[in-house]
């Protein structure tokens, strides 16, 4: 199997030598463009694409403003994606926000200013939900350990403390504990 993988990966690098800068340009154009159909990207991840078919530094930026010029590429629009799918959907705090979007490479000013525009109510909101949820499988324990264990729980989904408080507090009076 090993084998296999090292031909295809010299018929690929003959291929590409094989080819003329309008093929490569469409092959490159084609490849990034089927990556931002199946989901939204970073600058920096459709960067490290094209760096990664060979592309020098002056042809990457070329790609990418021609990229940002069409409306493919736009950071702050996708920190705003990000908050919501991580946020609403899938009950994530402000703190794991930030984190996917540093893991995603968006622009730390970007990250901070769409983070900052979350509105507290509605992250506190999403706390509770989660916490909601989660409270449920804690029935069988003592209020001091549901406590502890429901608030490592939120704090791991990146809720700030004041809100990992005061949703444990809402989820666990709700149940009556």
């Amino acid at each position: 199997p090993g084998g296999a993988r090292r031909r295809s990966a010299e018929v690929d690098a003959e291929v590409e030598l094989d080819e003329t800068g309008a093929e490569r340009d469409d092959r490159i154009d084609r490849l990034v463009v089927s990556r931002l159909r199946r989901s939204a990207l970073s600058v920096a991840e459709v960067r490290a694409v094209l760096v990664e078919h060979g592309l020098d530094d002056a042809e990457v930026e070329e790609w990418i403003e021609r990229y940002e010029r069409f409306g493919y590429l736009d950071d702050a629009r996708l920190a705003e994606q990000v908050v919501h799918s991580h946020g609403v959907r899938r009950g994530r705090g402000s703190g794991a926000i930030l984190q996917e979007l540093g893991r995603r490479g968006v622009d730390a000013s970007i990250a901070r200013t769409v983070v900052d525009e979350l509105d507290p109510e509605t992250e506190l909101q999403n706390a509770r939900t989660v916490a909601e949820r989660r409270a449920r499988q804690l029935t069988g324990l003592d209020r001091q350990t549901a406590e502890r264990r429901l608030s490592a729980f939120l704090a791991r989904r990146g809720y700030p403390g004041d809100v990992v408080r005061e949703a444990v507090s809402a989820a666990l009076e709700g149940q009556g504990s």
